[in-house]
């Protein structure tokens, strides 16, 4: 089944308000200019998203429906047996489910259902509440000579903190302050993630842009400053860092046989970054974001990838191709040429809403849509988690112009394993 998609720019402005001098790096231009100009605002604002979904012909199927649990008295515990993927699974199944419980809170909002509106907003103020007074997002396990904990809590808690930036107004100052500082503690906890294996010469670079895009969005949430700068200068120095000769990163593009999934794994939170500087009034879809390439650039290349894996292959025999890369990604369907073999993409492709509404670049959007990364287009609960993947269509889509077919892959979210 076909459905039609649709793709709007919806940040009106694409200019790039700063002066560049001779030989000026960006992040040089940009380090007077770090500055939360919005502060509270992720992705899009409590008032724009009810605006959006307002507009929707059938309220009632707008939320995607299906069984509901309730967070009445939630029993989480955090496990410290776990590890890497365990941490991320059970945050993805605990917090993902979050999006719509509040999409439904909206919907109920706009039908005027006080009493149900009042149950809902009960339910998620109680869970943030219970979370931060628990410390439970803190508990899990960390190994401070691996990314993995940081990599994990980093994805999975965007869900808490993209709702909580939607009513974050509503709670009181002493509960505001409590689920702020949680969300901060756990940006120091995690801040160790930025300063091993993920560095210049690591194949675990994504691993850093995850990190500290959620440390950007915690800047904006709580209007922290030095946080925002620190996570600005990262980021744009990351990017220069991954510099190639042709737009791949360098970084994802060492990791052999998984070389295309990372190097498009990675470019979600890249995304997310660049979606909410936007927000914040620093752009960076027109200049050449790692020193070398414009965003319009890379994403060709990116797309240009999938297309032609060669690509690829001698991008990683140019900077050190690592065949014991192939451990780190899971078994999906490969391509061989000659003694080379490439895992094809498998996972969510949403950074492509995000890119195309800042961008309405034609070109790309052409490329995207006769490629195979289409059918890879849809929300699955887990992928892509960091771009509110579940607003999507309210976020960065409207279907008004620029059409685009994608199949109707929606998967829905499930309460079935939740432990209350």
């Amino acid at each position: 089944m076909k459905t039609l998609l649709v793709l709007l720019l919806i940040i009106p402005s694409l200019s790039w308000g700063l002066t560049f001098k001779n030989g000026e790096s960006i992040n040089d231009s940009l380090d007077n200019n770090y500055l939360i100009s919005k502060p509270g605002i992720l992705f899009i604002s409590p008032e724009e998203l009810k605006s959006e979904i307002r507009k929707s012909k059938d309220l009632n199927s707008v939320c995607d429906e299906e069984r509901f649990a309730s967070y009445e008295d939630p029993t989480f515990k955090a496990d410290k047996s776990f590890r890497g993927m365990q941490i991320t699974d059970k945050l993805f199944e605990q917090f993902n489910p979050l999006y719509k419980k509040y999409c439904l809170l909206i919907v109920n909002e706009i039908n005027n259902d006080q009493k149900k509106y009042q149950e809902i907003k009960n339910e998620i103020d109680n869970l943030f509440i219970y979370l931060a007074e628990t410390d439970y997002l803190l508990n899990f396990h960390k190994d401070p000579d691996d990314t993995d904990h940081a990599y994990a809590t980093s994805i999975t808690a965007t869900p808490l903190l993209f709702v909580y930036s939607q009513i974050r107004n509503d709670f009181n100052n002493d509960n505001k302050n409590k689920i702020d500082q949680m969300f901060i503690d756990l940006i120091k906890k995690n801040e160790y993630g930025l300063n091993i294996a993920v560095g210049e010469n690591s194949s675990y670079g994504n691993h850093g842009f995850y990190n500290n895009n959620i440390r950007l969005l915690v800047s904006i949430l709580t209007n922290h400053e030095g946080m925002f700068k620190k996570s600005v200068s990262y980021f744009l120095n990351q990017m220069e860092l991954n510099q190639t000769n042709n737009g791949l990163f360098k970084f994802d593009s060492k990791r052999g046989q998984c070389a295309l999934h990372y190097n498009l794994h990675g470019f979600s939170p890249i995304m997310s970054t660049i979606w909410n500087l936007n927000i914040q009034n620093i752009k960076l879809t027109n200049v050449k974001i790692n020193g070398k390439h414009t965003l319009d650039e890379i994403v060709g290349t990116l797309i240009d990838s999938v297309n032609d894996p060669r690509i690829v292959i001698k991008t990683n025999k140019s900077i050190g191709y690592n065949k014991s890369g192939i451990k780190t990604c899971w078994e999906a369907e490969k391509i061989k040429f000659g003694n080379d073999e490439i895992v094809l993409p498998y996972t969510s492709q949403m950074w492509f809403a995000p890119y195309y509404s800042l961008t309405n670049n034609q070109e790309n959007y052409e490329k995207f849509s006769n490629s195979s990364l289409p059918k890879l287009f849809k929300y699955q609960g887990r992928d892509d988690a960091n771009l509110v993947s579940y607003f999507h269509k309210f976020i960065y889509l409207d279907k008004e112009m620029n059409f685009i077919e994608f199949e109707n892959t929606f998967e829905k979210i499930t309460f079935d394993d939740l432990e209350f």
